[in-house]
């Protein structure tokens, strides 16, 4: 009678891989069904998209983000020129007689208003 060879797959905790690099490296040789078991394992909840190498995919990307989770983005400051409005910064360039190229596109006048009345010491 021949033994029978199960596989046993384990599945390395958070902190074991030193680099991306060596997670997907480890990651590659996994099956899809391995791939579902350990994303089962962590309890992460992926979406179907109905193709088996796009859930691969997600489910990968899901048990990437919990061992590397991506680092927040810091919160974007206030500009220092959101006091003014458009207009007033083109009344302040025609005031103080400060020369830039006018544009249509509002946000591309309102940079070179801004740019042009910095240059000119008019404001900081």
């Amino acid at each position: 009678m021949a033994k029978k060879t199960v596989e046993v797959t384990t599945f390395p905790g958070v902190g074991f891989f030193a680099d991306v690099a060596a997670f997907k490296k480890h990651v590659k040789g996994l099956t899809y069904d391995q791939v579902v078991e350990w994303t089962e394992l962590h309890g992460l909840t992926v979406k179907d998209y109905g193709s088996e190498p796009i859930n691969r995919m997600r489910r990968i990307m899901a048990i990437k983000e919990l061992h590397f989770p991506t680092p927040e983005k810091p919160a974007k400051t206030k500009s220092p020129y959101s006091k003014y409005e458009t207009e007033e910064l083109v009344q302040m360039a025609v005031d103080n007689e400060v020369l830039f190229e006018v544009c249509d596109d509002p946000k591309i006048l309102r940079m070179r208003a801004i740019m042009a009345l910095r240059a000119h010491h008019v404001i900081e």
